[in-house]
């Protein structure tokens, strides 16, 4: 698929908790996905959910009935809070180790990846990245995957990331910019909250809004970026479009789905996320 393509080629109506269609039959090699509601007590376990929590968590990462607000529906949650030491980093994986190929999809496939969550408490002295990655653990010290420290400019810990970025160091500092980074060579951040290339902005974040941010990524690298910051909070709210960016990421390396977040001075950052999307969606 060249530059001339549809920017705006989505996933339409996208239903997570709904088992997708497998062609031909049950074949798991044609699709595959996962997705992780947060009922269960997982973290604990031998599941698709990994945690790290570097330094020393302000509160530990949990199942709980009263993260995420107001109320927004079915569905469980996990929340955390990072150390209160400078870039001390929380990170949430969904998968072990890497497990989304781009290069092996088939014509009309996409690999997505959504994730569903709010900014508790406050905007303030903290950076988030939610997107796909090529490592489930950055490390300590990192501030994720993509982050910026000043301005626009994407700082890349990560060699092949896709995703979203909310910075406090930011020139928009409550914004949601779309970014990428290729064999370490890192693009051009968008601000979604004031220049979307969809409908609509995206954004800004809000405290406690319900926001939905998802990437596909197709057999070349190429990136869509959609999202939504929802004050009605509800989880059925779908995604608008936001971002193309052609050949952002390498496309035969594997990556998944991941959530971080970080602080950026001596406060520690809280998170709340509601679910976790991966998989390969479309035609096989």
């Amino acid at each position: 698929m060249g530059n001339d393509a549809i920017k705006d080629r989505g996933v339409r109506g996208l239903q997570v908790p709904r088992k997708l269609s497998l062609l031909g039959g049950l074949d798991p090699t044609r699709s595959i996905y996962q997705f992780e509601d947060f009922i269960g007590d997982h973290i604990a376990e031998d599941s698709a959910i990994v945690v790290n929590q570097s330094g020393t968590a302000l509160t530990a990462a949990a199942i709980s009935e009263a993260a995420g607000f107001p109320i927004e529906g079915h569905g469980g949650w996990i929340t955390g809070k990072t150390d209160d030491v400078d870039a001390e980093i929380d990170e949430v994986a969904l998968g072990a180790k890497p497990w989304l190929n781009p290069s092996a999809l088939k014509a009309g496939q996409l690999v997505v990846c959504e994730i569903a969550f709010v900014v508790p408490t406050a905007l303030t002295a903290r950076q988030y990245f939610v997107g796909l990655s090529d490592d489930e653990t950055e490390g300590t010290a990192t501030n994720g995957a993509l982050n910026i420290a000043s301005g626009i400019t994407i700082s890349a810990v990560a060699a092949d990331a896709a995703g979203f970025i909310m910075s406090s160091l930011a020139t928009d500092n409550d914004a949601w910019y779309s970014a990428a980074a290729k064999a370490t060579v890192v693009g051009t951040a968008l601000n979604l909250a004031t220049s979307s290339e969809g409908p609509v902005n995206i954004g800004p974040a809000v405290v406690d809004d319900y926001t939905k941010l998802r990437v596909e990524v197709d057999v070349l690298g190429n990136c869509w970026f959609y999202g939504i910051v929802s004050a009605t909070g509800q989880r059925e709210v779908e995604p608008t479009f936001g971002d193309f960016q052609a050949a952002a990421i390498t496309a035969d390396i594997v990556y998944l789905p991941l959530f971080t977040a970080a602080p950026t001075t001596t406060t520690g950052v809280e998170w709340d996320i509601d679910y976790m999307y991966g998989g390969v969606v479309g035609a096989a």
